[in-house]
């Protein structure tokens, strides 16, 4: 997230609940207040669905607050002085009970300052369930770096050490969450494009997976990263516990056709087989989307040479603004970043400065007018109040409350695609 949207930028501490709530059948039991159950409570069970039912009587109980994700102790000012430990000890079999495959007690910011042994009161509950303790989720670090603390923690408590027999054609994804907007389908489509050569998600850590999917994912053959931010931690870790290679693609995410080409042919050549097939299915979409741009085109001039505005992580607004530029014809008028990936970061810098856009770099969004906006939810929102006509598209959460039913991607075919409609349609809108 952009460093001018840092009031509404997610920490840490939701990065570690979003890393155990994408595991099907693992469940946060976060030690905090009610104020810090709700939002994640909301976000886990929009993000990924496991509830037959929405009736809020159904989780009536205590500690669940009519909610069936992140159960929470709810500290209030007596356990600030004198501890948690009742409510520790009531909880933890309640929420065991539930059949969960493992559970993650994590401290909210507030509760990690009181100083409970969590590794005790596990010790303690004596629990058939497998417990982890997230004591501390690091203080307003970014969101990225408490997701991967969180992963570190599940894989070395799960995951044996053995070396098993790998599967040939097989890889692990690593760098996508729950938090990250359309994440299921990036998954799927993702999926159908190494399958159209042969090669087989073995797991999608964190992001859908299950327990039994983490325990195999050394047998897959390598690790390949889809955002490096949310992989920068883990590609360490994996080489060094199970001896796994990780593979960064060098252009970011596969956003657009060409960072797709790229990520698939990488991918392709370090496992040994054909690309052919799913560059075929690429070239497909580029047909698709020719025929769509050269109509909107003949109607209207655009998008060649309307404006845009990125504000995402490195490893999108690589991809993103390449494609738009070099693809569209469209010419950037801010793109923002935040720190996370200094390669991929000096990648855009490098781009901007060819294209003699230098100036756009890290600029104040409110300055561009542009005529596309790319960005969070919040970030379109607010560029709303400037009353200056333009289209919003957003790119992460937290997002402006629209529902999606249909499931959409940003990566892939499918995703380029649907940006490609999104972004004609939106223009079209603002003539």
């Amino acid at each position: 997230m952009a460093s001018d949207c840092f009031e509404f930028a997610p920490d840490s501490f939701t990065g570690a609940i979003v890393a155990i709530e994408g595991i099907q059948n693992a469940a946060v039991l976060l030690n905090g207040p009610t104020g810090c159950k709700f939002y994640h409570g909301a976000l886990s069970e929009n993000q990924m669905p496991r509830a037959n039912s929405l009736d809020p009587l159904y989780y009536s109980e205590a500690f669940y607050f009519g909610q069936p994700r992140v159960p929470v102790t709810f500290l209030d000012d007596y356990d600030y002085v004198f501890g948690a430990t009742d409510k520790l000890e009531k909880i933890l079999p309640v929420v065991a009970d539930k059949g969960h495959g493992l559970i993650a007690v994590i401290n909210s910011p507030g509760a990690a300052l009181i100083g409970d042994d969590l590794l005790r009161f596990i010790k303690n509950a004596d629990l058939a369930v497998p417990c982890i303790a997230i004591e501390n989720t690091g203080f307003s670090q970014p969101l990225a770096w408490g997701f991967q603390q969180a992963v570190i923690a599940v894989l070395e408590t799960i995951v044996p050490l053995q070396e098993p027999k790998k599967n040939k054609g097989s890889i692990n994804l690593i760098g996508l969450s729950i938090f990250h907007h359309h994440w299921q389908g990036n998954v799927a489509e993702i999926t159908t494009l190494l399958g159209a050569c042969g090669i087989r998600v073995n797991a999608c850590i964190c992001a859908g997976c299950n327990l039994s999917d983490l325990e195999g994912l050394a047998r897959a053959e390598v690790n390949v990263v889809v955002h490096g931010e949310y992989a920068q931690d883990l590609v360490p870790f994996m080489a060094q516990r199970f001896g796994m290679e990780s593979l960064v693609p060098p252009m970011g995410a596969p956003v657009g056709f060409e960072a797709t080409t790229s990520w698939i042919m990488t991918v392709c050549e370090r496992l040994d087989v054909n690309s052919a097939p799913a560059l075929g299915l690429i070239q497909g979409a580029r047909q698709k989307s020719h025929a769509a741009l050269n109509r909107f085109n003949a109607l209207t001039g655009l998008p060649k040479g309307a404006t845009f505005a990125v504000d995402a992580d490195a490893s999108l607004a690589l991809p993103l603004v390449t494609w738009l530029y070099k693809y569209l014809g469209m010419v950037p008028v801010c793109v923002r970043v935040g720190h996370g990936v200094p390669e991929l970061e000096q990648k855009i810098k490098t781009l901007l400065d060819e294209i003699h856009c230098t100036g756009v770099w890290q600029a104040d969004l409110t300055q561009g007018a542009p005529d596309v906006v790319f960005g969070s939810g919040a970030v379109v929102v607010r560029h709303r109040l400037t009353g200056r006509p333009f289209t919003g598209i957003e790119l992460s959460l937290p997002t402006s409350g629209y529902h999606h039913v249909i499931p959409k991607a940003y990566m892939g075919c499918q995703g380029a695609l649907y940006l490609v409609e999104r972004i004609i349609n939106g223009l079209a809108g603002c003539l």
